[in-house]
């Protein structure tokens, strides 16, 4: 577990937004959706997909899933979205276990950032999916107000 500092973040792809419990049904097929229109996105330099994600409020979230913009002015395909995630300081964790554990992975952050006494934002950003549903570690990120 580490403090970090991100830049400003450009995430283009999916977009879905609903309730937390409508997420688990719902991003199977914006994978999906993903997935087939991949070669419309910006160049993957990694090879790998990320996951970010802004609570609402209200348990409402927006999930953004695809590719990192490495330019500013990258054109952002129809029917997709952009999310652009202000750079600053985020608590940065390596999940090495599988995607359904991800959420274990996520409130270690959790705690250990209260054990730290600091105070989490609503954004996240998960690197690590593959289109071949190969399992690797993810790069996990929150961010931090205070």
């Amino acid at each position: 577990m580490e403090i970090v500092e991100l830049g400003e973040t450009a995430v283009i792809g999916i977009e879905v937004v609903a309730y937390f419990g409508q997420l688990r049904s719902e991003m199977p097929a914006a994978w999906r959706e993903l997935f087939s229109r991949q070669d419309e996105l910006p160049a993957l330099g990694t090879g790998v997909f990320v996951e970010a994600s802004n609570h609402l409020g209200d348990g409402r979230y927006r999930e953004i899933i695809g590719a990192v913009a490495v330019v500013a002015d990258v054109a952002v395909p129809d029917g997709m979205a952009v999310a652009l995630l202000p750079g600053g300081r985020f608590v940065h964790h390596r999940h090495d276990g599988s995607v359904a554990t991800i959420a274990g992975g996520y409130q270690t952050i959790y705690d250990w950032a209260a054990e730290q006494g600091l105070t989490l934002g609503n954004r996240k950003l998960d690197v690590g999916y593959t289109a071949d549903d190969v399992q690797q570690p993810h790069e996990l990120y929150v961010d931090i107000l205070i």
